[in-house]
């Protein structure tokens, strides 16, 4: 059967086949409301009846360009959930095979994102915040010894003395250095650090304060240098960074539990803990539900006829694993925030493993009809 529409002048142009009718629709020629006459019959319908009445009536008016209502778009959104459901499901196979516990990828992703997590939901939940304070600690100092080794990078650098150094000044020197600190000459020194007197108190922090401590941190570095090692300079750097972090790690820590806990009252609660995951984990966090949400959103504008479904999808899932990690950090239950984070870590992997196979079925199922 042929068909031919009307135009802007009631001129009738054609004939067409209710398929060049279609690719008509599509290029924006012929609008939902367009006059078509068939040849046989000379019935005069509208585009958007013939469409429907040739894909059936439901179908036709959920997928032509007409205008909004309710019950149309839930029509939409569940004819889309029902046809993406078995596909959003790929993923679990993918976590049946257990290939993922293989990918370094993922576990270096969860490692670096949720580690904080694991550490307070290990130590809090015991009552033992001061060792929660020292894993944190760790954390922090392997990521910035990973950061001086990309920034200053060195051929001699071994990490057996990069943990001596590290260690070795956290434990050894400054254990040495602290009972000295109550011995003559050091102590007049160290005293006038506390000096309201300009150039006594300079002369104390120069004295009492800086030179030891340095002092302190050079000892492994000396060690290393009294073996006969010829280091280069750049190792020896290296290697000096690293010693720094020790100290470093080791007097944050102890200002943690000593004297920032008198400057906030005398409360030694997981405050500072809950801080710390607000600035490494939470925004980690909040980019895998975002990101996870731009999955869906980036398929809904290349297969603008799954729109609907795929930008609920986008929604709710990022939506339900925010929730649901809210819900138990709000009820002060860490192994449960963790195991929610944890989920959506492996959620976004999962679904990223199966990327392809989701974008070839949406591919061969695309839905050719306009629907914006």
């Amino acid at each position: 059967m042929a068909y031919f529409y009307r135009d802007a002048k009631s001129e009738e142009i054609g004939p067409y086949t209710m398929e060049e009718l279609r690719q008509l629709h599509l290029s924006g020629v012929i609008k939902p409301e367009t006059e078509i006459v068939s040849d046989q019959t000379g019935e005069v319908v509208a585009f958007r009846a013939l469409w429907a009445s040739s894909r059936g009536q439901s179908e036709g008016r959920e997928q032509l360009k007409s205008s909004f209502t309710i019950e149309g778009f839930t029509r939409k959104a569940a004819e889309d959930l029902r046809v993406l459901t078995p596909n959003l499901l790929m993923p679990f196979q993918e976590l049946k095979s257990f290939r993922w516990r293989e990918n370094k990828t993922l576990l270096s992703l969860a490692a670096i994102g949720l580690l904080p997590l694991v550490i307070d939901a290990f130590f809090t939940s015991r009552g033992d915040v001061r060792s929660a304070y020292w894993a944190m600690a760790l954390y922090f100092s392997a990521w910035w010894g990973l950061l001086f080794f990309h920034l200053f990078p060195a051929r001699q650098v071994e990490f057996a003395i990069c943990f001596a150094c590290f260690f070795g000044t956290g434990v050894v020197s400054i254990g040495l250095l602290l009972p000295l600190y109550h011995i003559p000459p050091m102590s007049w020194f160290y005293n006038l650090s506390r000096s309201n007197e300009l150039f006594s108190q300079l002369g104390g922090m120069i004295f009492g304060v800086g030179i030891p401590e340095e002092l302190c941190k050079m000892a492994v570095l000396f060690f290393l240098v009294s073996r006969g090692d010829k280091l280069t300079p750049q190792s020896m750097l290296f290697y000096g960074l690293m010693s720094g972090l020790g100290f470093g790690i080791y007097e944050g820590v102890a200002y943690q539990m000593g004297r920032n806990v008198v400057a906030s009252g005398g409360y030694l609660g997981p405050y500072y803990l809950w801080n710390l995951i607000r600035l490494t984990s939470l925004p980690f966090l909040h980019a895998i539900w975002t990101g996870m949400a731009g999955y869906f959103i980036g398929f809904a504008w290349l297969y603008p006829s799954r729109k609907i479904g795929l930008l609920i999808v986008a929604i709710g899932l990022s939506g339900i694993l925010h929730g649901g990690y809210d819900v138990f950090a709000a009820r002060a239950r860490p192994l449960g925030a963790l195991l929610v984070a944890a989920l959506s870590v492996l959620t976004l992997y999962l679904y990223l493993a199966k990327s392809v196979d989701f974008e070839n079925f949406l591919s061969r199922h695309k839905d050719l009809e306009r629907v914006d």
